[in-house]
């Protein structure tokens, strides 16, 4: 996949989860969705393209 695409939905995924967080829509799982977003850009900062 593209470097660019992939932090893409990483940031987008860890501004929903800190949302999520901010306003007390507490679904259980906002802390999975920080996480998923954070591991994503950790895995974009790796990719060559």
């Amino acid at each position: 996949m593209n470097k660019g695409l992939i932090r893409l939905i990483g940031i987008q995924i860890v501004v929903i989860g800190i949302v999520l967080s901010v306003f007390e829509f507490l679904i259980e799982n906002s802390e999975v969705v920080l996480g998923i977003g954070t591991i994503m850009l950790i895995i974009s900062l790796f990719l060559k393209k």
